[in-house]
């Protein structure tokens, strides 16, 4: 006979929606949002967040998930196109002992890797802007984007952006770096997509740094879309891209790039994009919610509505403002992550969803937080050999 799993009510809880905080309880059933604002029934298993703020799961709009295990490389202190910093950066993929981890056979465990960082950070789906590997799509440690279209960049791809673009369906996002960089060749990029066809209602531009206010305007009323990486741009070239029309339109999302440029994961995105004084602690967490599902076209992520399904986020209360609690969230204010209703991760005073859902747990540390890892992670964990600082599994 199948064991059918408890429904859990989480009460005490800040229920957060792009409209602000909606109720104090919702309850999960069969990997569903099953009511938000309803009392618990009998039967159900009851956890209490003690004000915690529930967040729909994160959605990281840019990530390069199998360069995840290298920390930060650069060899100049500034470069005024990223073309520069690629061709610093390929020759010394052979030499350099930093990228020794770069290998085919270490493909999967780096990818993995990836995917632990995004779960850490409150992340429950991803768009990866590299091929679809063959890991990526089995059953991974988050979701990951499949309906999509890409190409690299202009300088990369060249002649076959276009043809990217032409065969990508209407209803996927088309995503390409554009614009990287502070020089007139960066700031020509929109012009350049725009002759070739390729800026409309499904583009998704990466980084836009060199976007004029004249272009970000040109590009919103094409229907275009942005994904900033702020501490990534700031590493590489001192500055960052202007959003604030992007975010007004709802067609900003956020992404934490890759730790080869980037400051570490989403939440560390979240922080840099709020130094920037560009835009509100509520138009951040929509655009790593509801507005980066509308521009990568998910039908699914990024809302907490009854009958979607249950990824979700918890975070520690730390700030009055529940926006400000995610904005200003770290890891070890990540008290639970869950996937489908299946939790993945949490600290141990929500460890009751683990035994509600029929779910193995393991007990582990992350960043110094007792906390409890889905069995599955902790075993996978303990078969690679990329490692996630600052998660410990204990044996």
């Amino acid at each position: 006979m199948r064991v059918l799993c408890r429904t859990i009510s989480f009460v005490d809880v800040s229920v957060l929606t792009p409209e602000g905080e909606v109720a104090s309880s919702l309850r999960v059933a069969r990997g569903r949002i099953a009511s938000i604002g309803e009392r618990p029934r009998p039967g159900d298993c009851v956890v209490a967040g003690d004000g915690a703020v529930i967040a729909p799961g994160l959605v990281n709009a840019h990530d390069h998930l199998e360069l995840n295990s290298f920390g930060r490389l650069k060899w100049r202190d500034r470069y005024a196109n990223v073309r520069e910093w690629i061709a610093d950066f390929q020759p010394r993929f052979a030499t350099e002992p930093a990228l020794a981890l770069n290998r085919p056979e270490t493909l999967g465990d780096r990818l993995f890797a990836g995917g632990l960082k995004n779960l850490l950070s409150g992340v429950t789906t991803v768009c990866h802007h590299n091929p679809l590997y063959a890991p990526l799509r089995r059953q991974f440690v988050v979701r990951v984007v499949r309906r999509y279209g890409w190409s690299h960049s202009l300088q990369v791809d060249g002649d076959r952006v276009a043809a990217s673009q032409r065969s990508t369906p209407a209803t996927w996002p088309w995503i390409i770096h554009a614009a990287e960089g502070v020089d007139w060749a960066a700031a020509a990029e929109l012009l350049q997509l725009e002759r070739l066809g390729c800026v409309g209602g499904n583009t998704v531009i990466v980084h836009g740094v060199g976007l004029m206010p004249a272009d970000r305007r040109r590009a919103v009323e094409r229907g275009a879309a942005l994904v900033w990486c702020p501490s990534s741009n700031q590493y590489l070239f001192g500055q960052t891209a202007g959003v604030a029309a992007f975010a007004a339109a709802g067609r900003l999302a956020l992404g934490s790039d890759s730790r080869l440029s980037a400051d570490g994961d989403l939440l560390a995105e979240l922080r840099a994009a709020r130094a920037t004084g560009q835009i509100d602690a509520r138009a951040l967490v929509r655009a790593v919610t509801s507005d980066a599902a509308d521009v990568l076209r998910l039908a699914d992520a990024g809302r907490l509505e009854p009958g979607a399904p249950a990824d979700i986020a918890v975070f520690a209360r730390t700030a009055a403002d529940p926006f400000d609690a995610v904005v200003g969230a770290r890891r070890p204010d990540v008290r639970l992550v869950m996937i489908g209703g299946r939790p993945l991760v949490a600290d141990t005073a929500l460890g009751a969803v683990f035994a509600a859902s029929r779910t193995r747990s393991q007990t582990a540390r992350v960043d110094g937080r007792p906390s409890l890892v889905a069995a599955p992670i902790a075993w996978r964990l303990g078969t690679s050999s990329v490692p996630e600082p600052g998660l410990e599994v204990e044996a």
